[in-house]
């Protein structure tokens, strides 16, 4: 009898130990993620130094923008597979431990045009892929800005959300006041996610977890001053907003669609495309009534709080805080942040003369000053993170309460 109260007293034990209810996330927007990219596998630099970064950490869901949906023929007759640039990325990045996935189509590039031989654009900036591409959602070719996350739990259940239309949630909004990048009106029934919207729901332990991913169109106008960008992240936010708390700021009435119940454990993630302290960008207002509502991964904004960085390795390089972390009242986070690498830097001048061996651990790169060249040591690791994307991952600690 005392051997068995013993074992028992050790199974409660092991099995508390093992119920904690407690999740690791890290969201990465990895920049351009393409299916020659992805075929390539870690015979490509960027997927790399990816792996590389991956590997520091531990984390029980990972949440991936900008991985581009394979079609056959897309961008040409080389590609057959579809639907298997997540398999492949899980495979060539070593998350072979995570046995359930989302990925699903983005609205992104739908309607991009081919070349007169039927082929895509391979090179997404170039003059000519702009001018074929996606009018309404951008993208120059068919799913290029998809949204993949992997999960070590048991996917329960999947909402996907990908056509809906922008009046069936806001009936208000006036289309007429904007215009295509070549001055065409915007159609009256267009979606209101240029991508999609998903509602993943796993097993956390018996716990019914919603991870919502949502990757917004951005709120910059790309020269385009009748752009709708900026009201449609900003209603993208609202749709948010609404879909985690019943409520934003007029009345949604969707047959279809319902929020989440309001004891309902979620976490939501991705690339939102507005700055949180920005005061000019509608989606920043939305995201700021967000967190008041819902919870901030992180404690408070900070100088350093960004996730983005454009341009090479100039002094004071462009940075913008776009990705995020929401989750519900009834978790508790443990830990978050953002994941930097070192910014320590020699600055050498603009003259070659002034160049010589790096420190261990640094490396020599250049940037341009105007018309000059100027020169400079960085740490390895920043290198690393800017081969990698122009974005910088997050990673956040919960406990299911």
């Amino acid at each position: 009898m005392q051997k068995l109260m013993v074992f028992l007293t050790l199974f409660t034990t092991l099995s508390c130990m093992a119920n904690t209810h407690e999740v690791k996330i890290f969201h990465y927007n990895i920049k351009e993620l393409d299916s020659l990219k992805i075929n390539l596998g870690l015979r490509d630099k960027q997927l790399l130094e990816v792996k590389k970064i991956l590997n520091e950490h531990e984390f029980d869901i990972i949440s991936l923008n900008e991985v581009q949906y394979d079609l056959p023929k897309v961008p040409n007759t080389d590609f057959v597979t579809k639907g298997q640039n997540l398999q492949k990325l899980k495979k060539s990045l070593g998350l072979n431990t995570f046995i359930s996935e989302s990925f699903n189509i983005a609205n992104t590039g739908l309607k991009a045009q081919t070349k007169s031989d039927g082929t895509y654009y391979l090179k997404p900036h170039s003059t000519e892929a702009r001018s074929h591409a996606d009018q309404v959602n951008f993208g120059t070719v068919p799913g290029q800005y998809s949204s993949g996350a992997l999960f070590k739990y048991k996917k329960i259940k999947e909402v996907v959300i990908n056509d809906l239309k922008w009046k069936d949630f806001n009936p208000n909004i006036d289309l007429t006041k904007f215009k295509t990048v070549a001055g065409q009106a915007l159609p009256n029934d267009m979606q209101l996610f240029d991508k999609n919207f998903t509602d993943v729901t796993l097993d956390v332990d018996g716990k019914e977890l919603h991870l919502i991913l949502l990757h917004t169109v951005p709120s910059f106008h790309f020269g385009n001053k009748f752009s709708v960008n900026y009201i449609r992240n900003s209603d993208q936010l609202k749709f948010l907003e609404w879909y985690l708390t019943g409520s934003t700021d007029f009345t949604v009435n969707l047959e279809r669609i319902k929020p989440l119940d309001k004891n309902a454990y979620y976490v939501a993630t991705g690339d939102w495309n507005t700055e949180y302290n920005n005061t000019e960008n509608p989606g920043s207002t939305v995201l700021r009534r967000l967190f008041h509502k819902s919870q901030l991964w992180l404690s408070d904004i900070k100088e350093l709080s960004f996730t983005n960085e454009g341009g090479g390795y100039m002094k004071k390089p462009f940075r913008l805080m776009l990705d995020y972390i929401a989750y519900s009242p009834n978790i508790e986070m443990i830990n978050g942040k953002i994941i930097h690498p070192s910014f320590d830097r020699k600055e050498l001048g603009c003259n070659t003369s002034s160049i010589t061996q790096p420190p261990k651990d640094y490396i020599l790169e250049s940037y341009k000053n105007g018309t000059k060249t100027c020169y400079v040591f960085i740490h390895k690791s920043y290198k690393a993170f800017k081969t990698a994307s122009d974005h910088y991952p997050i990673w956040g600690h919960f406990k299911l309460k």
